[in-house]
């Protein structure tokens, strides 16, 4: 009854937080990676989805006894799985780019090798959501 088992686990390192900077980085390139991969999915779900109903019109049309329409159907179904995946995928996409952003409007973000942390002066902006 008491027995004691070893186990194995992933150890974090505290003391070796990411930098602004590196986490402004890392979101970014998330973000494209994440929206390349949503256009992917919608573009080969709305052409799996053409081809499906080209092949269903395609069997409608001939009268063939052939398996066009279930081919064509399993298109349809496959392509339009393909699509609405899409649609997480970009929203995981748009909660990294708000995760950037809100890390590139803290002011700690350099660009090349010149920090700007903690420079304050007086501006007039214009924010454009997307």
């Amino acid at each position: 009854m008491f027995t004691f088992q070893l186990a194995q686990s992933q150890v974090t390192d505290s003391l070796t937080e990411k930098s602004q900077q590196e986490m402004y980085d890392f979101y970014i390139s998330k973000l494209k990676k994440l929206k390349t991969t949503g256009w992917i999915l919608l573009g080969t779900g709305v052409a799996a989805m053409g081809v499906g109903f080209a092949l269903t019109n395609n069997s409608s049309v001939y009268g063939d006894s052939s398996n066009d329409w279930a081919y064509g159907s399993g298109f349809i179904l496959v392509g339009s799985l393909s699509a609405i995946a899409s649609i997480p995928v970009f929203i995981i996409a748009k909660k990294n780019k708000r995760k950037a952003s809100t890390i590139l409007g803290n002011g700690e973000v350099g660009i090349g090798a010149i920090p700007f942390n903690d420079t304050r002066y007086a501006s007039v902006g214009i924010k454009i959501n997307f």
